[in-house]
């Protein structure tokens, strides 16, 4: 592991955290033992092979605790040692004005983030930094959503120590929503929000937390995030109600939109004799995440049989946490959904640019190759012919005939290449007899059945309209042949009034289409380019597929009131 440009006796850490609080920090054997504990966690269950924690008070000297998978040691800062060593060279670091702005940054984290904390009232806002070292980006985005989790317990422990002496639990209030709002302002990671708020909310009501997602298409749980218990077979067990069918409560939740509060006394009304023996359930808050009316996941908070329960005043908490935490998953699903339109906008201009490019030098090999090669035999045999009375009428004749043949030939490739480029029966007869023909030649040259139904021929169209449905129709059945597979499909097109719709279906080989909502969509150009060209008019495409079963592409355009001709 590597520290650039730093001496080689500083110590080296996967994870390390620092810092800044005011000069009247002091701790106490029941503080380090708990901040000692939170490190050896992140070792021994979150992954990392050497944390380090380094609080840096003004004025004085640091104290730092270190935990390794060799075996956890605390340390106070001496004159000697690798830790005092670090605590200098970062004390140092901060002295000097405005040259760094954060203290972990001399040191060149892969990548790192800060936390708010509050630690007495009237005191600014302390920043603790959070810096993932010696290991490839990929991996250090992955574990710095566990360092955070790492760093809000830690905090979290501080503050309660803290507020503990200075009986006043309102402050404790205002830094819980300080660090959610925090939160929710300073990341678009889903994981990430979803971590650090169940880890404030455990430490904050001294509970486990967890949060369900709910898939909508299987309607079943998507247990995303579980924190206040590092027990590897709990995280097992939580890992395992992946696609089970929402439980009583957690139903209850979606239809009401309302918290649900479960105590030993109605829990079997609430919960499944297996979820309540598998996790020793006895007192639970669970609140909707709620996006736009509808509940997309829920919180769920829970404490052993030998506590109180929840009141009233917590469960309210925990319902505004909830809300706060679905503003944070709306705002990073947008953000990820623009980010995808960006990449996808990306590679269609390059698929544009390449099939423009393509496209002329396909045009240009056939006017070589083709066309041009005729056009010129037959200027050679121009020039052979000779009046009837210098050759034989037979033989000028077949001069003829050969020569009538060949520009026959060229005109029809001409015609094929012109068609290609844009069919002039969709400009001379319009969008419904180029459906049909394009069906019918499409059927003459492969191994594939076409169904067409055309309703409401009557309705005139725009050409807009007309070219964006027949390109549409030809990339759909493009689809079909290419990557589908079929033996049989059905094209249906049907106008009305106010809208036009096109329906494609298959009976090909389908497709996974959660893969059009993640990283691989580039990979089916063919059905974003059917996309954004309804988008372009307003239009909505819906595609259904299902592996094996074949696919199903519906296409709705409006018709604008005024209509151009």
């Amino acid at each position: 592991m590597q520290y650039p440009g730093l001496p080689e006796n500083i110590p080296k850490y996967e994870l390390l955290l620092a810092c800044q609080v005011g000069a009247l920090l002091t701790t106490n054997k029941n503080l380090e033992d708990l901040l000692q504990g939170i490190l050896q966690t992140a070792v021994n269950s979150l992954g990392f092979h050497q944390v380090g924690l380094i609080l840096l008070p003004k004025g004085k000297h640091p104290v730092s605790w270190s935990a390794s998978l060799n075996g956890a040691e605390t340390k106070k800062t001496k004159e000697t040692g690798d830790t005092s060593n670090l605590n200098k060279f970062l004390s140092f670091q901060n002295e000097k004005p405005k040259k760094y702005r954060k203290m972990l940054e001399p040191l060149h984290p892969v990548i790192a983030t800060t936390l708010p904390v509050v630690l007495k009232a009237g005191d600014p806002v302390s920043i603790m930094e959070i810096g993932i070292f010696g290991m490839d980006r990929n991996n250090a985005q992955y574990m710095l959503v566990k360092a955070v989790s790492v760093a809000r317990h830690i905090a979290d422990t501080l503050q309660d120590s803290f507020f503990k002496r200075q009986k006043d639990p309102h402050l404790r209030k205002m830094a819980v929503w300080l660090e959610m709002i925090n939160t929710i302002s300073s990341t678009l990671d889903i994981r990430e929000v979803m971590h650090v708020v169940c880890q404030l909310t455990a430490d904050y009501f001294s509970a486990k937390s967890c949060i369900y997602l709910l898939d909508e298409k299987e309607q079943t749980l998507i247990p995303a995030v579980g924190v206040g218990s590092y027990d590897p077979v709990l995280k097992k067990k939580f890992k395992a109600l992946k696609g089970i069918r929402p439980f009583p409560a957690i139903n209850r939740v979606i239809e009401t939109q309302q918290p649900v509060i479960v105590t030993p006394a109605n829990i079997n009304q609430h919960l499944t004799p297996d979820i309540i023996i598998n996790f020793g359930y006895s007192w639970l808050v669970l609140v909707p995440i709620l996006s736009r009316d509808k509940t997309i996941g829920v919180m769920q908070v829970d404490r052993p049989e030998e506590s109180a329960g929840f009141n009233q005043e917590e469960t309210e908490i925990i319902f505004a946490i909830a809300r706060a935490t679905a503003i944070a998953i709306e705002n990073a699903q947008l953000i990820e959904m623009l980010g995808q339109k960006e990449q996808l906008l990306h590679h269609l201009v390059n698929k544009l640019i390449t099939a423009q490019e393509d496209e002329r030098k396909r045009l240009a090999a056939d006017l070589h190759d083709g066309i041009i090669q005729s056009l010129i035999a037959i200027w050679y045999r121009l020039q052979r012919i000779a009046p009837p009375n210098e050759v034989g009428d037979e033989e000028w004749q077949a001069e003829i005939f050969d020569t009538t043949r060949l520009l026959n030939e060229q005109i029809l490739e001409i015609r094929r290449m012109l068609y290609d480029l844009r069919p002039l029966i969709l400009d001379n007869y319009g969008l419904f007899p180029a459906v049909e023909s394009y069906v019918q030649n499409l059927q003459d040259k492969n191994n594939i059945s076409v169904d067409v139904v055309i309703l409401g021929k009557n309705e005139s169209l725009n050409s807009r309209i007309e070219i964006t449905l027949f390109r549409i129709l030809q990339e759909a059945l493009t689809n079909v042949l290419k990557h589908g597979n079929a033996t049989n499909a059905r094209v249906e097109l049907t106008t009305k009034a106010d809208s036009v719709s096109l329906i494609v279906e298959d009976n090909g080989t389908g497709f996974d289409t959660s893969l059009l909502s993640t990283a691989h969509y580039h990979e089916r150009l063919g059905l974003a380019g059917i996309q954004e060209r309804a988008l372009l008019l307003n239009g909505i495409c819906s595609i259904e597929s299902w592996p094996g079963k074949g696919t199903r592409m519906s296409v709705d355009i409006p018709i604008p009131e005024e209509r151009e001709k």
